[in-house]
């Protein structure tokens, strides 16, 4: 057999090929094209603030491990890099808010580099809240939200939350790393480093204040907080405080109202201990409370409540009494204002929503508002069947005059916001702000049912 001379040149020419597609070179080791090494700027530069403690890493992907680290240009005041192998955390507190650029380059175990270039800018506490500052202090439960400030009870505890808005557009909850304090002191109470409230042992008002970067909530003032006295004992107070402890009871439940539900109420009206009869024919009365977001768009914290009344008749085969408490969630603004300014006649049946203790509870509204209100109920009785088919629901303005003091009818109150939370409602809307503190309907765009 004869050799093309040639043939040498063609083998070695095919080794090459077949080593090639096998991914080696000619000298051997690994091809780095097939696993580039990358290195970008991290997405948690971009949220840095000032006087904030920043662990930002810096993440390659592809080449080989371990990498090295190294940077050139500068970072803000305050901040720097760790270097060499294993680097690549950028941290440290900005002082100050100018910005700087690095560019930050990535060496794998092989040699291979990349590097990145990024600007940091710290944001400044230059932001505005709700309460007009930079810095705002809000309790979310166990208290009256009134527009300027808190109502509680004397010697009561309340956590407070400072909430930092920033000139990037962004917040940020301050309240551990924030200074409490209060004025006047001592007869104020106390704050703690996380900012627990204590209050006074005596009724006044006082200012709880967090500073954080030389700034202090709601522009210097920082927020009221009355400790009240004790409400004054009456059958309306009473029948305040006795709505809280319902309310308050109902949603700790399990099978209790669903909060989705609750968020998208416009209002909820409690009637603690409805008394019930019947033998064939069944009678009901019952007073309560009606309580709403506040302002016409119910777009506010729950507010200073009406009195309700409950009353009526019904038909059925009930036997034996019964009280029982209930809780109706009403939609949107319609039912609300219908409830407001006249009576309701709860004469069909409605379907209802499931009920605090698992069952369906029978609801009847006028045809104006079927399906607009949910109800549930409690009973502490013996019943065979809930129902309040017959009934009416209506202002008690009467019952508003000797709560308050003076006259004011229930849209007055709950629309216009004529009057101030009594101190017997500290429970009722504690729970609801808590619970519930926005308004998630789609009524509350301002398109009614």
């Amino acid at each position: 057999m004869k050799w093309n001379q040639s043939s040498p040149l063609k083998l070695h020419w095919l080794v090459g090929l077949c080593m090639i597609c096998s991914g080696q070179t000619m000298g051997g080791g690994s091809r780095s094209d097939s696993n580039p090494l990358n290195v970008y700027a991290p997405p948690c530069i971009t949220r840095i603030k000032q006087n904030i403690a920043v662990n930002c890493q810096i993440t390659p992907t592809g080449g080989a491990q371990p990498y090295t680290y190294a940077f050139t240009g500068d970072f803000p005041t305050g901040m720097s890099m760790s270097t060499g192998l294993g680097g690549g955390l950028i941290n440290g507190t900005p002082t100050g808010v100018a910005g700087a650029q690095a560019t930050v380059t990535v060496t794998d175990s092989r040699g291979g580099t990349a590097s990145t270039t990024f600007t940091i800018t710290p944001a400044s506490l230059t932001g505005t809240g709700p309460c007009g500052s930079s810095i705002c202090v809000t309790a979310p439960i166990y208290a009256i939200k009134l527009e300027k400030g808190y109502v509680m009870s004397p010697s009561a505890t309340l956590q407070m939350v400072a909430t930092s808005y920033w000139s990037d557009g962004t917040t940020l909850d301050v309240t551990p790393m924030a200074t409490w304090a209060c004025t006047s002191s001592p007869s104020c109470g106390s704050v703690s480093a996380k900012g627990l409230y204590t209050a006074g042992s005596s009724a006044g008002t006082h200012h709880v204040m967090a500073t954080f970067g030389g700034v202090t909530n709601d522009g210097g003032g920082g927020t009221a907080v009355t400790a009240a006295a004790g409400p004054p004992s009456s059958k309306e107070n009473n029948r305040v405080v006795n709505s809280g402890m319902v309310m308050k009871e109902v949603l700790e439940l399990k099978s209790g109202i669903p909060t989705a539900l609750l968020q998208k109420a416009e209002c909820v009206v409690v009637i603690p201990s409805t008394l019930k009869f019947a033998l064939g024919v069944g009678g009901s009365y019952g007073r309560g409370v009606m309580t709403c977001r506040g302002g016409p768009d119910f777009q506010g914290p729950w507010g200073a409540p009406t009195m309700i009344a409950l009353g009526g008749g019904s038909f059925g085969f009930q036997a034996g009494g019964q009280a029982t408490d209930f809780v109706l969630l009403l939609m949107n603004k319609r039912s609300a204002s219908s409830v407001l300014t006249s009576k309701v006649k709860l004469g069909a049946d409605a379907s209802a929503a499931a009920g605090p203790i698992g069952r369906e509870t029978s609801a009847a509204t006028d045809a104006f508002f079927r399906a607009e209100i949910l109800s549930y109920s409690r009973a502490r009785g013996l019943f065979a069947g809930v129902s309040l088919g017959g009934s009416t629901l209506r202002p008690d303005n009467r019952a508003n005059r000797k709560l308050y003091g003076k006259e004011a009818n229930a849209k007055a109150i709950v629309l216009q916001g004529e009057v101030s939370p009594p101190l017997s409602s500290l429970e009722l809307l504690s729970v609801l702000n808590s619970r519930a503190p926005q308004n998630r309907s789609a009524d509350s765009s301002g398109s009614g049912k």
